[in-house]
């Protein structure tokens, strides 16, 4: 196969500029090209990429950071490896040589890793274990094409842009595309913990390095004491390694637990004072955590920063959704990238408390499953009736939790977990796409209660471990870790995820379930371990999560231009759904605000990334969305 040309890769890695806009790097060669876009954190005269070993037979290229590489320079070294620069890359390359392709085994870290090995005339993807850092591939024209983000892919000369129906059904029913799909016919994703060996002649195999299940005990941790002293210890080391950097960096605060405890630690371990950085609501005050921020923020005698997010930073919506690549419908990348903003005035890096409700059962949907879980434990003659008496509950506001745990009771596990995540289910799919022509619907095992049984099977556990589990596996890195990648990215700027560690994973992996959520409460032993640096009004706060006003925002006029943007002609247009299915929707938005509200949201989300994505001429990123025709 001929080298690929500079000009191609030059193309791809351009379009990921925002990503790296210090440096950019290119190596061709026949059988392979790599490409990088550097974002300057280590080592900032001596990092730049591609990076060689001493023979110049094994390069790479990565986004990431290796957070123990001082340590395994150290065992490289003595192995008699010789290092050039002082980056954590160089370490790749040689830990390699030494341990061939289970090398990222040895790997602390988040990671899209390339290399090449130029004597095998092999190349290798590599994802880390949580799926912090993104990688996309596609095959063409008998190349194997990747990217950290898809406009990397579709940079490339001729590469075609086909909607992928099952991709476009698994959106409509979580709001973002979920395991190792895309809504792009060809693309996938690199699954978390997932190696691809790529052979030069063509050759593609998928293997996985590291696996969630494997580190699921069959006889959990009990011990509540030696549980909190073992997991305060891995999490402060987790903090503690984050903290590596040639360029200031701070931490985003929210002022919870999470975020919280985060910056306890690092005022600990720092002699200079944190820099942490807010957002608040003035328009709507129930949803402002501010003042709980500066609370945490004075304890910890931080350098304090805060914004202030109002109705009219929804115009930049469009610019937002296209750092996506993908119909993304999760309102929150507004906040989310105006906090980037804040932070990229003053630092490079910012820590955050990703992923610790996921691990330690954090949202209220894990408390409402512990619940309804020990219900339907107990014999269907005792939990059936109650059920039905529920469910017959008067329909009146205060009733309504109620009147759900009734019909919930009477729904399996899997239906329960989709009752909580799902935007459109089966029945409005199948509502949504009546009439169309066929060239799209509904995709089997692509409902979240299908996505949810394949990985719940994967474990022995209760409800609420299989529940947790699977969320790892589902919604964290393709949601939750995908919004503060992109969002982050887009200002370039690094966030760090000290609880998704694969120690702290695999920490609270062991722990039985209930330490997760005891008594109603939910994080029980995160509270605990985290009692030591966390202020005790913060500890007692239940849970509120960040979260966006959009009742301003309608007030605001977004409401007109979602019906704008959702017309009967603009969706008869575009010929995939039923026109008075989504009028029905738009007509009853007012009555029906919570559930509709997603809904069209999840539409609207997917009408702009038509128009970003497919059409021709695609709408400017630029364009502020009360422009958008």
């Amino acid at each position: 196969m001929e080298a690929p040309a500079e000009s191609e890769l030059n193309l791809m890695v351009s379009a990921l500029h925002h990503r790296g806009p210090d440096e950019q790097g290119v190596y061709s060669t026949v059988g392979a090209g790599l490409a990088n876009a550097r974002l300057s954190i280590i080592d900032l005269p001596g990092g730049t990429q591609p990076i060689w070993n001493e023979e110049h037979t094994v390069c790479v290229v990565f986004n990431g950071e290796i957070y123990n590489h001082e340590e395994l320079r150290s065992e490289l070294t003595r192995c008699g490896h010789e290092f050039s620069t002082r980056s954590d890359t160089e370490v790749i390359v040689h830990l390699y040589e030494e341990h061939g392709e289970q090398f990222a085994r040895q790997l602390n870290g988040m990671f899209a890793i390339a290399l090449w090995d130029e004597r095998s005339k092999k190349g290798l993807l590599v994802r880390d274990r949580i799926g912090i850092k993104p990688l996309y591939y596609a095959r063409y024209k008998g190349r194997i094409l990747f990217a950290s983000e898809i406009k990397g892919i579709l940079a490339y000369p001729g590469f075609p842009r086909e909607l992928s129906a099952q991709g476009l059904d698994s959106y409509l029913s979580l709001r973002y595309v979920p395991d190792d799909q895309s809504i792009f016919e060809g693309v996938s994703k690199l699954r978390p913990g997932q190696l691809a060996v790529c052979g030069a002649d063509g050759t593609f195999d998928l293997v996985s390095y590291w696996e969630l299940s494997a580190e699921v005990p069959a006889k959990k941790e009990h011990d509540e004491g030696k549980a909190e002293e073992e997991l305060f210890e891995i999490i402060k080391d987790a903090v503690k390694i984050r903290l590596m950097s040639d360029v200031p960096f701070g931490a985003f605060l929210s002022g919870g637990l999470d975020s919280s405890g985060i910056v306890g630690l690092m005022s600990q371990l720092l002699e200079d004072r944190v820099k942490t950085f807010s957002i608040g609501f003035s328009e709507m005050p129930g949803l402002d955590e501010r003042s709980h921020s500066r609370e945490v923020a004075e304890a910890c005698h931080t350098e304090h920063w805060e914004v202030d997010c109002t109705a009219d930073r929804i115009e930049k919506l469009p610019l937002l959704l296209s750092h996506f690549d993908e119909p993304f419908a999760d309102p929150i990348i507004v906040p989310t990238h105006q906090l980037a903003e804040l932070a990229r005035e003053h630092v490079k890096v910012v820590l955050s408390g990703e992923g610790a409700d996921e691990l330690f059962g954090g949202y209220a949907r894990f408390r409402r499953e512990k619940i309804l879980s020990d219900l339907a434990s107990m014999p269907r003659a005792v939990h059936m009736p109650l059920a039905a008496i529920l469910t017959r509950l008067p329909d009146i506001t205060a009733l309504n939790e109620l009147r759900r745990v009734g019909s919930l009771l009477k729904s399996s596990q899997a239906q329960r977990f989709a009752s909580w995540v799902t935007a459109f289910d089966d029945t409005e799919k199948g509502r949504l796409y009546r009439g169309v022509d066929g060239r799209v619907g509904t995709s089997p095992g692509g409902g979240a209660a299908e996505i949810y049984e394949r990985y719940a099977d994967e474990i022995d556990g209760d409800a609420l471990e299989k529940m947790m589990y699977s969320e790892i596996k589902i919604r964290l890195p393709e949601c939750m870790l995908s919004r503060t990648d992109r969002m982050t990215m887009a200002v370039s700027l690094e966030g760090r995820t000290p609880f998704l560690d694969h120690r702290v994973v695999e920490c609270a992996m062991r722990l039985d379930s209930s330490m997760k959520v005891r008594r109603g409460e939910e994080k029980y032993i995160l509270r605990r371990a985290l009692g030591r640096v966390v202020p005790p009004s913060i500890l007692e706060r239940k849970k509120q999560g960040l979260a966006v006003p959009f009742a301003q925002w309608t007030k605001y006029g977004i409401e007109a231009q979602i019906r704008r943007i959702l017309s009967a002609e603009s969706v008869a247009k575009r010929g995939l759904f039923e026109v008075s299915y989504v009028q029905d929707l738009l007509d009853r938005w007012g009555s029906h605000a919570a559930r509709h509200s997603q809904l069209i949201w999840s539409l609207f989300c997917l009408e702009l990334w038509f128009r970003l994505y497919m059409d021709s001429p695609a709408l400017d990123p630029q364009t502020p969305l009360s422009a958008v025709a």
